[in-house]
């Protein structure tokens, strides 16, 4: 009896022993793994594979650095984290039982699966506990310590909270290596330019490329195509074309939507259309969604100005460039709309994230310290801001679409009177009868047959909504003054590079305006009392010209006209931080 109760124990401790051995020795590739995942994480991923048969006989210290590993894994990978099954238990784990090492990492992992939800309070909050678990260890390791504050960085930019992604990206530059500085460099530039800081934005782009070429050459070709973006935007078309011209030979191919909208854009304002046109074709054909939004908008545009040219020359072509111009609007139009629906959904989540990690902070308040009440009236504000974001991007797009499906009615209208003019006359006597029953009490119309037949458009229009009369009558006094001498004269003098008459151009303009429409000047006045140079900017913008067009024709730099666009946002509705953009939509709608 007592030599089978030995060899039982024994055996009992042989198994102990050699399950120890085995968790060890499956800890060791766990590891391995987890390194593996910093250079090549497809391997890692294979190797935690090999090894999950054997995981289901592991204790629960070595299941949770597995599940760890495997998170680690795939997001090195870019694959997105669909939910937060996985890293729940395990970050429970972590701070259950505290590790110097794998603590804040899965506290990171958290982040980075929360960020990928949407949910961004709570990715902002985990970010922090692995700044906060790392400690004064900083040293050793900087590598994760950098990364939070650059994760922090993005999440805040991504919420519009500039100062605060500012801050935090200052202290990743801090403890970035050579590798990576020109990220981070980049993002520093990207937020300087959000808050319209535009010498300090050019400085890091600079610092971005110097580090890129000395450190990383492969990163050059993103900064590169940052800095003609940003180049582009500040109305500084030469050298977003230089920097575009080194760029087009030697670029990475998930790249090319990027550089193809930016080449787009800048070779329209200097050499037109017919110059842009391949990399427009390109964009509508093979681009993301934003892509072929962008090139189908643009390639509507292109077709429409051609078909006014054929038009005004009487050439039997222009029907088919209004038809060409009205097919690439209805697929901008479809593709906004699917753009809209995206964003919205985007939004919601966020908002709808921050709303549940509000919820969740009320229900453990009893627990709370002072710290985290003050988080929570942080993340209050956060909800506030990206609500108030959310409607004012809502109320952005809608707005556009508008404007985009008042410019496809204005072709259609011109579509179908080109083809009225080849119809019979039998035909056009058929629309003047329709025209005359429909417009009892309107004078008898002796004009020419184009003329007879657009009116007759418009009013069968009025059946379908009173208000499109209204929207197509400010589209045809808008069209009236972009059709006026003086704004070609000052549209191909800024697109030539030709030295203009400013002051002269300026009194003519505004007697253009004041015939179109009486009622501009003293509605203006009377709102805000402007001074000559916030009215200048006003009736430049009135009439169709862009801020970048108005800084040179005023002589001012961009900065100055957004501040003068912004301060009157400020005089008129008391909005202190408002886009300028508003102004710009305002003045349109007087």
């Amino acid at each position: 009896m007592k030599h089978l109760l030995l060899i039982i124990v024994t055996v009992v401790c042989i198994a102990v022993v050699a399950g120890c051995a085995d968790n060890s020795r499956l800890r060791d590739d766990i590891d391995r793994a987890g390194r593996l995942a910093d250079t090549r994480p497809d391997s890692a991923i294979a190797l935690l594979d090999s090894l999950s048969p054997a995981i289901n006989q592991a204790d629960k210290a070595t299941r949770m650095r597995y599940d760890l590993m495997l998170i680690k894994s795939r997001d090195k990978a870019y694959i997105e984290h669909r939910n937060d099954s996985m890293i729940a238990p395990v970050v429970e784990y972590f701070t259950g039982h505290s590790d110097p090492d794998l603590t804040p990492l899965a506290l990171y992992y958290a982040g980075r699966v929360y960020s990928d939800l949407g949910d961004a309070p709570r990715a902002l909050d985990y970010f922090q506990q692995a700044v906060n678990a790392i400690g004064d260890d900083t040293i050793k390791r900087y590598g994760l310590y950098k990364i939070c504050h650059s994760q922090i960085a993005e999440l805040f930019m991504h919420q519009h909270l500039f100062n605060y992604a500012l801050n935090s990206a200052i202290k990743a530059v801090d403890l970035s290596s050579p590798e990576t500085l020109h990220w981070d460099y980049e993002m520093i530039a990207c937020i300087y330019y959000e808050i319209g800081t535009i010498d300090s934005s050019l400085t890091y782009y600079k610092r971005a490329y110097d580090s890129a070429l000395k450190n990383n050459p492969a990163g050059i070709s993103r900064v590169k195509q940052q800095m003609a973006s940003f180049f582009y935007h500040c109305g500084e078309y030469s050298k977003a074309d230089s920097i575009l011209s080194t760029l087009m030979t030697n670029y990475p191919a998930d790249l090319k939507n990027q550089v193809y909208s930016t080449k787009a854009s800048n070779t329209i304002k200097i050499e037109g259309y017919e110059a842009a046109f391949p990399y427009l074709k390109w964009l509508a054909d093979s681009g993301n969604i934003y892509g072929q939004t962008y090139g189908n908008g643009e390639l509507a545009n292109y077709y429409s100005y051609i078909a006014e040219k054929y038009d005004a020359a009487e050439k039997y072509d222009a029907a088919e460039k209004y038809d060409s111009a009205a097919m690439h609007l209805r697929s901008y139009i479809k593709l906004q709309d699917s753009i809209n629906k995206i964003t919205q959904i985007e939004a919601v989540e966020k908002v709808k994230g921050m709303y549940d990690y509000s919820i969740r902070e009320k229900d453990n308040k009893i627990l709370r310290t002072e710290n985290r009440l003050r988080r929570e009236l942080n993340v209050a504000l956060a909800f506030i801001l990206a609500a108030v974001v959310f409607i004012g991007w809502i109320l952005f797009r809608d707005s556009n679409r508008k404007r985009m499906m008042l410019r496809y009615k204005n072709i259609a209208l011109k579509s179908i009177l080109d083809d009225t003019r080849k119809s019979t006359k039998e035909y056009q006597q058929e629309m003047q009868a329709k025209v005359d029953s429909l417009t009892k009490q309107l004078d008898v119309i002796d004009s020419v047959k184009a003329t007879a037949t657009e009116l007759a458009i418009k009013k069968s229009e009025i059946l379908l909504s009173d208000s499109i009369l209204t929207v197509e009558e400010r589209a045809q006094q808008h069209i009236r003054l972009l059709e006026k001498p003086v704004i070609s004269y000052l549209k191909n003098g800024l697109t030539k590079g030709e030295s203009l008459n400013t002051t002269k151009a300026l009194v003519e303009l505004e007697k253009c305006v004041n015939d179109i429409y009486p009622e501009f000047k003293h509605k203006l006045i009377s709102i805000c009392g402007v001074n000559i140079t916030e009215y200048n900017v006003s009736l430049l913008l009135k009439s169709g010209f862009s801020p970048s067009e108005i800084s040179k024709l005023l002589s001012k730099s961009n900065e100055t006209i957004s501040s003068i666009r912004r301060r009157l946002m400020k005089k008129v509705f008391n909005q202190k931080n408002a886009s300028p953009k508003l102004w710009d939509e305002f003045i349109s709608s007087l």
